[in-house]
């Protein structure tokens, strides 16, 4: 019941319109109230080690939604959290303090070692940059949880489609933005991030 309750959540808040604050120039003082609690689960990382949402309280979480032979707006999102990757060092709160986290969509194909590599061409860093995975059966209810699903594109060879969203979590478990990918800003993501970090 819970599950389904944090997914409605979710929907629920996609349905209202958070996350628009990502397509409109960058906010110094943006608005970050408690969208919903995040969906919890427990996925794999490359290294086949459990890796629990719940493992990072204490610390900002920026969650993405991708695939790797995704040929338009993932490599795009994964180039821009490498950036925001950078910026979060420069500030000296990356990996202490904030953490990104990429959950494939399509397990199938992206294996452990595939997301390894995927990875490195994004210059990941491990120790703050984690890229999780289930076998399908265990990924499907985090995936319905927050509202992601895939289709295979009409006339493509096997091309994937999905919501392709990416969420900020707090210190404390609850989303506090829900971005759309294709209109993800590294900058105001890094603002975003920042301003939870101040938070009492």
């Amino acid at each position: 019941m819970r599950r389904r309750t944090c997914a409605a959540a979710v929907a629920c808040a996609l349905a209202a319109g958070f996350g628009a604050a990502a397509t409109e120039p960058v906010s110094g003082n943006p608005s970050l109230s408690v969208i919903a609690r995040a969906p919890q689960f427990t996925l794999l990382d490359t290294q086949g080690r459990a890796v629990r949402l719940s493992d990072y309280r204490g610390q900002v979480v920026l969650l993405a939604f991708i695939f790797t032979t995704c040929p338009g707006v993932c490599p795009l999102i994964s180039t821009q959290m490498s950036a925001l990757q950078a910026a979060l060092k420069a500030d000296g709160l990356f990996p202490a303090k904030a953490k990104l986290i990429s959950v494939t969509v399509d397990p199938k194909t992206d294996t452990a070692q595939v997301l390894s590599r995927y990875a490195t061409t994004f210059k990941a860093d491990p120790a703050g940059w984690t890229f999780l995975r289930e076998e399908p059966e265990r990924l499907k209810p985090v995936l319905k949880a927050y509202d992601e699903w895939t289709r295979v594109l009409p006339k493509t060879q096997g091309w994937l489609d999905h919501p392709a969203r990416v969420y900020l979590v707090d210190q404390k478990g609850n989303i506090r933005e829900i971005y759309s990918l294709a209109f993800f800003n590294e900058k105001q993501a890094l603002i975003d991030m920042r301003v939870l970090l101040e938070e009492k």
